[in-house]
């Protein structure tokens, strides 16, 4: 722009600024109006004080007229992009409002149209002026004085609504926060309108009652020592409601203070054997017969840990009586399969005596040779905290069972039967429930299956 185009255009401002304002030589009187809406309405008039001019403020749809201090505004004139004071590309701080000294002046300065009605100002050549400066660059200046001429009739700035109510507290004690919201919909803006100037959210704090203080336990003490040298015995450990204490009806902590636990610090004893008992008396009446005695591991029982006794609880020797026929009789020892599945046969793959050979290593089944009263032993080991399940069967029906179990050690354990058998009565060892890896044995735990013809 040349040095003559700047002159002409400070020239025109003061121009539109002297038809706006009237000369007068009283004192400065203004009018005084609040929250109007309309400035031609006020009728008002008041009189200013020392260091003060007349203005004119519009917030929303209402309008504010009276007296304020000078020198609000901050623009020097002959500034650069400024003219007679005011800023020419965009609208003062908001402290800053239309005003000027002359008497009365505010009602012509700030005689705008009520907003909505799309009329350039009767005392603005908006069409003149935008051939120096383009007027309608400054929209929000422009809608107050040539709303027609720069197509700004559309155009809305945003107001808030009213806030909503507080928010109840987002605590239910000690200290939270309260907000309340409001929007920019009285109006909306539109069509290129300002937002609405502010925040949307409002926060305030508030205050409950003192929170209650719940127990919380304390971490569990070291084992106390076990209450027993060897055996079984029981250890403790304890804990309290005091981390933190319950205080303001807070609530007790659930649960024991006290905690308990077996403790084996190591075995009392080892099992021992007592003395052999008396022999029974020869299983038969004449010819070669068989005996036996036995032993209890009670001298003393084993304490928990403490080992069995090894070696047989049974012992069998041979007799013999008056000769008579047949001699039939069999021990058969060493089981074949220590897994041999339930409903499965026990097989005892060899023979301390056999005779008669009625008694069949390969199948485990012996076949009675001749009609007669006939007895059968069993024993049989198990693993340790195991247990399972034999009978001994004689053509398919059950003469006696077995429960074969202990808890802490190697354990053997017998029964036996009588039976009148015909000839070619079939007799074995049937194991019938949890036979998978059940049977034991070793050079001190013997599994064993015997019998004899005891008469004819």
């Amino acid at each position: 722009m040349t040095f003559r185009s700047r002159m002409i255009f400070r020239l025109l401002w003061i121009v539109v600024v002297l038809q706006l304002c009237i000369i007068g030589t009283a004192a400065l009187q203004c009018y005084n109006c609040i929250n109007i809406s309309d400035a031609d309405e006020c009728l008002s008039i008041t009189e200013c004080g020392t260091s003060q001019s007349c203005y004119m403020d519009t917030s929303g749809k209402t309008v504010t007229l009276g007296c304020t201090d000078n020198q609000q505004c901050g623009v020097s004139a002959g500034a650069a992009g400024s003219l007679v004071g005011r800023g020419v590309n965009k609208r003062q701080q908001t402290q800053c409002h239309e005003c000027c000294s002359m008497d009365k002046c505010n009602k012509n300065l700030c005689s705008h149209l009520k907003p909505g009605t799309c009329i350039d100002d009767a005392k603005a050549d908006c069409a003149w002026m935008n051939t120096f400066f383009n007027i309608c660059q400054d929209i929000h200046h422009a809608k107050l004085v040539c709303p027609k001429f720069c197509a700004l009739c559309s155009l809305v700035d945003g107001n808030w609504a009213s806030w909503s109510p507080w928010s109840t507290c987002d605590v239910t004690c000690e200290n939270g926060t309260q907000t309340r919201t409001r929007q920019c919909s009285d109006p909306p803006p539109a069509n290129g309108g300002l937002d609405c100037i502010g925040t949307h959210t409002d926060i305030k704090a508030c205050s409950k009652q003192l929170c209650p203080v719940h127990g919380g336990w304390t971490q569990w003490s070291s084992w106390d020592a076990c209450s027993v040298t060897c055996g079984v015995g029981i250890e403790r450990r304890h804990h309290n409601c005091s981390n933190p204490i319950p205080d303001r009806n807070g609530l007790q902590c659930f649960g024991d203070t006290l905690d308990d636990r077996i403790c084996l610090p190591g075995p009392c004893a080892n099992g021992g054997w007592t003395g052999w008992g008396q022999w029974n008396t020869c299983s038969v009446t004449c010819g070669d017969g068989i005996k036996s005695r036995s032993r209890t591991c009670t001298n003393p029982s084993p304490s928990p840990h403490g080992k069995y006794c090894k070696g047989d609880s049974i012992e069998v020797d041979s007799c013999r009586k008056i000769r008579c026929r047949p001699n039939i009789v069999f021990k058969a020892k060493g089981v074949t399969s220590t897994s041999p599945g339930d409903g499965g046969t026990i097989i005892f793959g060899s023979t301390f005596i056999n005779e008669g050979n009625a008694y069949n290593t390969s199948t485990g089944i012996f076949t009675a040779p001749v009609n007669g009263t006939y007895s059968f032993s069993l024993q049989l080991c198990t693993n340790i905290n195991n247990y399972f399940l034999t009978a001994i069967m004689i053509d398919g029906t059950t003469f006696a069972t077995l429960y074969v179990y202990d808890k802490y050690v190697y354990s053997c354990n017998s029964t036996d039967t009588v039976a009148v058998l015909h000839e070619h009565s079939k007799v074995f060892v049937k194991c019938t429930a949890h036979c998978v890896n059940a049977v034991y044995q070793d050079g001190f735990h013997m599994n064993s299956f015997s019998g004899y013809l005891v008469h004819q």
